[in-house]
Protein backbone atom coordinates (compact mmCIF):
# COMPACT_ATOMS: atom_id res chain seq x y z
CA UNK A 1 0.00 0.00 0.00
CA UNK A 2 2.57 2.76 1.01
CA UNK A 3 4.49 1.66 -2.22
CA UNK A 4 1.71 2.52 -4.49
CA UNK A 5 1.18 5.81 -2.91
CA UNK A 6 4.55 6.32 -3.06
CA UNK A 7 4.71 5.43 -6.83
CA UNK A 8 1.58 8.09 -7.63
CA UNK A 9 3.03 10.67 -5.90
CA UNK A 10 6.65 10.40 -7.51
CA UNK A 11 4.35 9.68 -11.25
CA UNK A 12 2.27 13.08 -9.90
CA UNK A 13 5.08 15.03 -9.43
CA UNK A 14 7.08 13.79 -12.21
CA UNK A 15 4.24 14.80 -14.53
CA UNK A 16 3.54 18.35 -13.26
CA UNK A 17 7.22 19.64 -13.67
CA UNK A 18 6.92 18.91 -17.73
CA UNK A 19 4.53 21.28 -19.04
CA UNK A 20 5.90 24.21 -16.46
CA UNK A 21 9.39 24.18 -17.95
CA UNK A 22 7.50 23.76 -21.47
CA UNK A 23 5.42 26.74 -20.95
CA UNK A 24 8.51 28.76 -20.25
CA UNK A 25 9.90 30.37 -23.38
CA UNK A 26 12.72 31.61 -21.45
CA UNK A 27 13.84 34.28 -23.74
CA UNK A 28 16.45 36.42 -22.22
CA UNK A 29 16.03 39.83 -21.97
CA UNK A 30 18.48 42.83 -22.87
CA UNK A 31 18.93 45.83 -21.03
CA UNK A 32 19.77 49.38 -22.41
CA UNK A 33 21.46 52.08 -20.48
CA UNK A 34 19.80 55.61 -20.93
CA UNK A 35 21.01 59.14 -20.03
CA UNK A 36 18.64 61.97 -18.97
CA UNK A 37 20.11 65.53 -18.12
CA UNK A 38 18.53 67.68 -15.35
CA UNK A 39 18.94 70.89 -15.01
CA UNK A 40 18.88 71.42 -11.21
CA UNK A 41 19.43 68.96 -7.95
CA UNK A 42 16.24 69.07 -7.18
CA UNK A 43 15.46 67.18 -10.46
CA UNK A 44 18.24 64.51 -9.89
CA UNK A 45 17.18 64.63 -6.25
CA UNK A 46 13.70 63.49 -7.24
CA UNK A 47 14.25 61.14 -9.88
CA UNK A 48 16.75 58.90 -7.35
CA UNK A 49 13.56 59.38 -4.37
CA UNK A 50 11.12 58.19 -7.45
CA UNK A 51 13.57 55.44 -8.10
CA UNK A 52 12.96 53.76 -4.49
CA UNK A 53 16.24 52.47 -4.20
CA UNK A 54 16.74 51.05 -7.80
CA UNK A 55 20.47 50.09 -8.13
CA UNK A 56 20.21 50.38 -11.83
CA UNK A 57 19.18 54.38 -11.00
CA UNK A 58 22.32 56.79 -10.83
CA UNK A 59 22.41 60.59 -10.01
CA UNK A 60 25.24 62.08 -11.51
CA UNK A 61 26.68 65.88 -11.95
CA UNK A 62 26.52 66.30 -15.59
CA UNK A 63 30.77 67.14 -15.86
CA UNK A 64 29.59 70.58 -17.62
CA UNK A 65 30.24 73.82 -15.60
CA UNK A 66 26.36 74.90 -16.37
CA UNK A 67 25.16 72.92 -13.43
CA UNK A 68 23.11 70.39 -14.97
CA UNK A 69 22.67 66.55 -13.50
CA UNK A 70 22.78 63.05 -15.23
CA UNK A 71 20.38 60.49 -14.70
CA UNK A 72 21.56 57.25 -16.22
CA UNK A 73 19.07 54.56 -15.95
CA UNK A 74 19.13 50.57 -16.83
CA UNK A 75 16.11 49.44 -18.36
CA UNK A 76 14.95 46.63 -20.04
CA UNK A 77 15.53 46.80 -24.38
CA UNK A 78 12.03 47.17 -26.02
CA UNK A 79 10.25 47.68 -22.92
CA UNK A 80 9.75 51.46 -22.94
CA UNK A 81 11.03 54.47 -25.10
CA UNK A 82 14.27 56.54 -24.36
CA UNK A 83 13.19 59.55 -22.94
CA UNK A 84 15.48 61.24 -25.46
CA UNK A 85 16.95 60.12 -28.62
CA UNK A 86 18.30 63.57 -29.51
CA UNK A 87 19.28 64.89 -26.09
CA UNK A 88 22.61 66.41 -25.41
CA UNK A 89 24.35 63.50 -23.72
CA UNK A 90 24.98 60.27 -25.29
CA UNK A 91 25.65 56.88 -22.95
CA UNK A 92 27.61 53.86 -24.86
CA UNK A 93 27.89 50.08 -22.67
CA UNK A 94 30.35 47.89 -22.81
CA UNK A 95 31.12 44.25 -21.29
CA UNK A 96 34.72 44.86 -20.79
CA UNK A 97 37.03 47.41 -19.94
CA UNK A 98 39.19 47.43 -22.30
CA UNK A 99 36.64 48.06 -24.74
CA UNK A 100 35.57 50.96 -22.69
CA UNK A 101 38.76 52.45 -22.02
CA UNK A 102 39.81 52.46 -25.71
CA UNK A 103 36.02 54.72 -26.61
CA UNK A 104 36.94 56.82 -23.54
CA UNK A 105 40.65 57.13 -24.77
CA UNK A 106 39.52 58.15 -28.47
CA UNK A 107 37.18 61.30 -26.82
CA UNK A 108 38.26 64.78 -26.78
CA UNK A 109 37.77 66.95 -23.65
CA UNK A 110 35.86 68.88 -25.17
CA UNK A 111 32.78 65.96 -25.48
CA UNK A 112 33.36 65.77 -21.51
CA UNK A 113 33.78 61.79 -21.36
CA UNK A 114 32.77 60.10 -17.92
CA UNK A 115 33.54 56.72 -17.77
CA UNK A 116 31.92 54.61 -15.09
CA UNK A 117 31.71 51.15 -13.97
CA UNK A 118 28.11 50.23 -13.54
CA UNK A 119 26.34 47.66 -11.33
CA UNK A 120 25.53 44.95 -13.88
CA UNK A 121 29.02 44.48 -14.42
CA UNK A 122 29.08 46.37 -17.43
CA UNK A 123 31.29 49.75 -18.45
CA UNK A 124 29.28 52.99 -19.71
CA UNK A 125 31.21 55.84 -21.09
CA UNK A 126 28.96 59.11 -21.36
CA UNK A 127 29.96 61.82 -23.61
CA UNK A 128 28.45 65.30 -25.08
CA UNK A 129 26.82 64.10 -28.55
CA UNK A 130 28.42 67.11 -29.83
CA UNK A 131 31.47 69.17 -28.45
CA UNK A 132 30.98 71.87 -25.94
CA UNK A 133 31.64 75.31 -26.80
CA UNK A 134 34.13 76.71 -26.13
CA UNK A 135 34.81 79.87 -25.43
CA UNK A 136 37.82 82.34 -26.60
CA UNK A 137 38.94 85.30 -25.01
CA UNK A 138 39.95 88.14 -27.23
CA UNK A 139 43.30 89.15 -28.29
CA UNK A 140 44.19 91.71 -26.27
CA UNK A 141 46.01 94.85 -28.16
Amino acid sequence: MKKSILAAVALIAATSQAPAQQACPCVPLSHVWTVEVCEKWNCAASAAIMANGDPYVLALPAGTNDGRWLILKRITAGAALVPSPDGPFAVESFDGVDAAVARFSSLTGDRVPMMLSVPDGKFVVIMLREPAATKRRAAGK
